[in-house]
């Protein structure tokens, strides 16, 4: 074995245990804190692992792509999602990943994509109808972003990937994944996580939220099974699919059930998160709510925007990219293992090693990104993107692994992005408080946040 020289971090004598609690209070700010006084790799103890992040956009790459065959996801924490997830594509590893990937990914092949921008055109389009009826003339209208991006998202997801209108049951699916979402960052991080039969209020919310998103899930195929049509939709894609490539065989109704779990759950929540901040940018900078606007009506006018249309709007994509550089959905990706000895950034990490990047760092860093916390969607002109190294951005993770679902979650965001300046003003509410992040699953302020619709002025 290779002599290991250890990258510089903070050193703890009792196993991390002095460091879990700074970790867990804020560790946006840790972080930070770490690169500052140690630079882009920070190496910790914790427990009986030698814990890596990497945030550095060549050390992020290294990790994601070139070394990615070396390392397997952390189990604490992938056994900690299957509780709902189960052997999902996001949970599998190996021989069974490949499988499911490859069964999973045509729906989300380029040739289905000018329908998907056809019904999400639609279904966004009838919930700024819902808003706009909401509006009395020459007064505003107070619109709190989290559960309005969660309802947006769902009727979204709903009717393109399950055929079914999910404006019902939005509140209480958005709740359940809530819950899951704060209960799965407690027991990543707890040293002890406490056993689900106790008489706990957690306890019961995390069964009560299990057990309904699994009914939604469920009652999707049950409804399938009796009508048994091919819709066009993710649904029915995975019913009737066929692994042509590996052992010809299909998806049962319980693998179906896991899959459809995952694409539901990672299909809204994030993307929620990503639209939330796109709206609250817009609310914040007037210009370029009109620049957004102005851009609609060039491209597609009056008319319901298609997919063609989608590929045009080059500055609300850069609109788009900019709140996701800010504010990442996905915060982090999940923590690798190493399965044996593997070099990164100039050290050899052990094997059994714990590695992550952290995007937020990364996308904050002043050298790829000057005056960082500055709104600027020009960073992201070709020009401007071309002087960055490549893992510079990556809010959809990168590699083998990257979000099946990236190309998917961005046409919903620049069409909804898109739609919603071409109808509406907006600003943010006044006596907003400063934003504070939350620290779950998809990055989101804590305790809400309000924006004022107007209809702009003939």
């Amino acid at each position: 074995m290779s002599s290991v020289i250890y990258p510089p971090g903070p050193r703890d004598w009792c196993w991390g245990m002095s460091i879990l609690p700074r970790l867990k209070k804020d560790f946006i700010k840790f972080y930070a804190d770490m690169q500052a006084e140690h630079g882009d790799i920070i190496c910790m103890r914790i427990g009986p692992y030698h814990d890596y992040t990497f945030l550095h956009p060549d050390q992020v790459k290294e990790l994601l792509v070139t070394q990615a065959k070396h390392f397997v996801r952390f189990e604490v924490p992938i056994r900690v999602m299957a509780q709902w997830n189960r052997n999902s594509v996001i949970i599998a590893e190996g021989d069974a990943w490949i499988r499911q990937r490859r069964m999973v990914q045509p729906a989300f092949h380029p040739r289905r994509f000018a329908g998907y921008a056809a019904s999400m055109a639609s279904m966004i389009e009838q919930q700024l109808d819902e808003w706009s009826r909401r509006i009395e003339p020459g007064k505003a209208t107070e619109l709190e972003l989290n559960q309005s991006m969660t309802d947006l998202t769902l009727h979204i997801i709903g009717r393109t990937l399950f055929g079914v209108d999910l404006r019902d049951q939005s509140k209480e699916i958005g709740r359940a994944v809530s819950i899951l979402s704060e209960l799965a960052v407690k027991e990543f991080m707890a040293t002890v996580n406490l056993p689900d039969w106790l008489p706990l209020e957690e306890k019961r919310q995390k069964k009560w939220s299990m057990k309904y998103l699994d009914g939604v899930v469920r009652g999707f195929i049950r409804d399938w099974r009796q009508k048994h049509e091919d819709r066009g939709d993710l649904l029915s894609m995975l019913l009737l699919a066929v692994d042509e490539e590996g052992d010809q065989g299909t998806l049962n109704d319980e693998q179906v059930r896991d899959e459809a779990m995952t694409l539901l759950l990672a299909g809204h929540d994030t993307t929620a998160a990503g639209m939330l901040w796109c709206f609250y940018n817009l609310s914040r900078f007037p210009d370029v709510l009109q620049r957004v606007r102005a851009e609609a009506q060039r491209v597609y006018g009056d008319r319901q925007p298609t997919h063609a249309d989608v590929t045009q709007l080059d500055y609300t994509t850069r609109v788009v990219k900019e709140s996701l550089r800010i504010f990442p959905p996905a915060i982090g990706t999940f923590t690798r293992r190493a399965i044996h000895e593997v070099q990164i950034g100039g050290y050899t990490l052990p094997k059994n090693s714990l590695c992550r990047p952290f995007i937020y760092a990364t996308h904050h860093d002043p050298r790829w990104f000057p005056d960082p916390e500055r709104f600027d969607p020009e960073r992201f002109l070709p020009e401007q993107e071309a002087t960055r190294p490549q893992f510079a951005y990556c809010p959809f993770g990168g590699g083998p692994r990257v979000c099946i679902g990236q190309h998917f979650a961005m046409m919903e965001m620049i069409l909804a992005t898109s739609l919603s300046a071409r109808r509406f003003d907006m600003a943010v509410t006044p006596g907003q408080k400063p934003i504070e992040l939350s620290q779950n699953l998809s990055l989101r302020p804590k305790g809400g946040l309000k924006i004022q619709l107007t209809k702009p002025a003939a």
